[in-house]
């Protein structure tokens, strides 16, 4: 610019010299041929104007085309002289927060700071700042916040003259970005590592800082992360986009922390540069959790011992092990009394002084597990013997053995402990567990404190027993069961008075099984309801099919379980089934052990008093052999008291049965109850019970319990 000025200004002196010196020839020259000289003069000039326009014109063309792309550009620019006046200028320019309008040439900043007085004390700080800017060289560049919320990037440049050119650009929208990045790049729950090839620190995130103790490490070097991948993978070994967990060393007052590290590829940096951005996020806390919840799934809270799930695997593992183990199951004794005498909390200090004791006890190899209540399991690796076995159940009885002291009194330990050894009881893990559940089993009915070793012959009769529920369960489904009728006689007469049923269950190749056999099998399976319904409805078909013949006897008896006892449902379907089959109530006898009513009379007592109400007889079974009281008499108004048959077996010789006989006999009669005597197999018994008053009797001597068709033929 400064260089087509002075060209500008040699052409104009040139022509300026051509005119002085052509008007001093025109003066001294006639008239008429100073119009003459004149005309040329002029046709001289305009062709030197025009040579001096054809020489300048390519120059004067391209400074204009790069004044229009300048003032084009969001740049903004001016040129200020020493003194401050404004030499040049972009036509936008203006003095931010002064005036909207551009700062005209020739304009001074000191003129515009006098101006800007009346304009309010905003403008004329303004204006000041601006001059003091101008001054300080030391500030080339910085950023200017406008009232009006704009930001301008303000560059600053002193030109060789002297003149100070400043450069201004709008940079609102792309402080925003960088504004929303940082709050991003701050307010993620993750630490940003920017980094160099060299591994260097560019920048991070406050979070960042966190990690390393409040400052900025200044590399991968310095924050202690060792190899984080293989090399070649992608920035520092690490694959772009994939998880690698890391763990930084404790630093000062922090301690060590587990990170997952995710790194980008490498991205343009600065200067033609690369660079790669690493995010961390702490997971230490997340680890502890994750370890404290795999300690939790894994042991049992009040004990601290390994629970079920434990032992399973420990169980397997053991399996697994060529030297084989022992693994023993205890079961600690009288803790449900302690629990509910003294309370939940004496129960658990129970248990944890006996997980204690078992833990100092065992071998530090073997190990303890609590399985859940009161049991417990021992797996004591080696230990292949049962005379081995049996030594760490001695020794494990010991330990328990010292009384437990709890708030000041004295609760004795014990425990019943089966054993089984792998591999002599068993071939695997669920053969060695179902070993040792065997053995447990048997000690416990063995009762205070037992210890047994698994014994093969009690496998072979709970594999009988398993048989035997899959067919009872079967039978159950196919109508598999029959009645049999034992009739109860009067002994004088030998007239028939009632019957009682009796199940029987006949296996597909004729055999029978003992109802001593399948009964218990069918309460420890819960299918005694649905025999007892069976049972019940069976006996009033058959007593509704002789009614209608008019022949059998006046009373059906049938015997019912505890458990249908308790049920308070049971009454109802009762009269459903005497509706049913249009048998009257009093033609119904319900049989009730004397052993049943000695237990559960509280719990029994609402469903016998409303089979009363309902006009359904009682009948009070195995008398006088148990647990008998006359106030099971008061409590349950009975029909009929049925004398035990261990009683009748004893006469006529025993003297002690002959006793019980006649109290018996003399308290039915004064409470006015039929006494039936059953198990009657002797003609002999038959005269010492009717010499006690006893006429109703059942037994052999009478018949055996014989189907329906046979029981009217007598």
């Amino acid at each position: 610019m400064r260089r087509l000025r002075r060209v500008a200004a040699l052409g104009s002196g040139v022509l300026l010299a051509i005119v002085l010196a052509a008007a001093v020839v025109l003066i001294s020259l006639p008239a008429s041929l100073a119009a003459a000289a004149l005309a040329g003069l002029v046709l001289l000039l305009a062709g030197g104007i025009l040579v001096l326009l054809l020489a300048t014109w390519p120059r004067l063309r391209r400074a204009a085309l790069l004044r229009e792309a300048v003032d084009r550009t969001a740049v903004r620019y001016a040129v200020f002289a020493r003194d401050r006046t404004l030499l040049d200028r972009s036509p936008a320019y203006d003095l931010p927060g002064v005036d909207p309008r551009p700062v005209p040439p020739g304009a001074k900043l000191d003129d515009l700071l006098a101006a800007a007085q009346g304009r309010g004390p905003e403008a004329s700080l303004s204006v000041a700042q601006q001059i003091i800017e101008h001054e300080d060289d030391a500030r080339s560049e910085y950023d200017r916040a406008l009232p009006d919320g704009r930001t301008l990037q303000v560059s600053k440049r002193r030109l060789s003259g002297g003149e100070v050119a400043r450069f201004a650009l709008d940079v609102t929208g792309s402080r925003a970005r960088d504004m929303r990045a940082r709050a991003i790049h701050e307010s993620v729950p993750a630490a940003i590592w920017h980094l160099d090839p060299a591994g260097r620190t560019i920048a991070g995130n406050g979070r960042l800082a966190d990690l390393f103790g409040g400052k900025l490490p200044a590399g991968l070097v310095d924050s202690g992360l060792q190899q984080l991948g293989q090399p070649g993978d992608g920035p520092f070994g690490l694959p772009p986009g994939r998880e690698v967990e890391g763990q930084l060393p404790a630093r000062g007052r922090v301690p060590e922390r587990r990170v997952i590290l995710v790194a980008s590829p490498w991205l343009p940096g600065e200067a033609g540069g690369t660079q790669a951005v690493l995010m961390l996020l702490d997971v230490t806390r997340l680890h502890a959790a994750q370890a404290q919840a795999l300690h939790f799934a894994w042991h049992d809270p009040l004990t601290g011992l390994p629970n079920r799930f434990r032992f399973q695997q420990a169980l397997a593992e053991l399996a697994a092990m060529p030297d084989g183990g022992s693994l023993l199951l205890l079961d600690l004794a009288g803790l449900r009394a302690v629990n509910d005498s003294l309370g939940q909390a004496a129960g658990d200090a129970v248990l944890r002084e006996a997980a204690r004791r078992l833990r100092e006890g065992l071998r530090p190899k073997d190990g303890v597990f609590r399985l859940g209540g009161d049991e417990f399991a021992l797996i004591a690796t080696g230990i292949r013997t049962p005379q081995a076995a049996g030594a760490i159940a001695m020794r494990v009885q010991r330990a328990l053995a010292a009384p437990f002291e709890f708030n000041g009194g004295s609760l004795p330990l014990r425990a019943s402990i089966g054993h089984a050894c792998l591999p002599e009881n068993a071939a695997d893990a669920d053969g060695l567990h179902r070993a040792a559940a065997l053995a447990l089993a048997q000690a416990k009915r063995a009762g205070n404190g037992a210890v047994l070793s698994y014994d093969p012959a009690l496998g072979e009769r709970v594999a009988r027993r398993l048989a035997l529920r899959e067919k009872l369960s079967a039978a159950i489904a196919a109508g598999g069961f029959q009645l049999a009728w034992q009739a109860q006689v009067d002994a004088r007469t030998g007239s028939l008075r009632g019957a009682e049923a009796l199940i029987r269950w006949s296996l597909g190749s004729g055999g029978l099984v003992s109802p001593a056999d399948f009964l218990p099998e069918a309460e420890a399976m819960g299918l005694m309801p649905e025999i007892d319904t069976w049972v019940l409805n069976e006996a009033l078909r058959q007593k509704a099919a002789w009614r209608a013949s008019g022949t059998g006897p006046e009373i059906v008896g049938v015997n019912i379980s505890p458990i249908t006892l308790r049920d308070p449902d049971f009454p109802a379907r009762v009269q459903a089934a005497l509706a049913l089959y249009g048998v009257p109530p009093e033609a119904l006898e319900v049989e009730i052990p004397e052993d049943v009513a000695a237990r559960d009379l509280d719990a029994i007592a609402p469903v016998l008093h409303e089979l009363i109400a309902d006009g359904v007889r009682l009948s009070l079974d195995d008398f006088g052999g148990g647990r008998s009281a006359l106030a099971h008499l008061l409590r349950l108004p009975v029909d009929q008291v049925k004398l035990d048959r261990s009683i009748v077996a004893g006469l006529p010789g025993g003297a002690r049965e002959r006793a019980i006989l006649r109290a018996v006999a003399t308290l039915a009669r004064g409470m006015e109850i039929p006494l039936l005597a059953e198990g009657v197999e002797t003609e002999a018994q038959r005269e010492a019970l009717l010499a006690e008053g006893c006429t109703v009797m059942q037994g052999w001597l009478f018949g055996r319990a014989v189907p329906a068709s046979e029981l009217v033929a007598r």
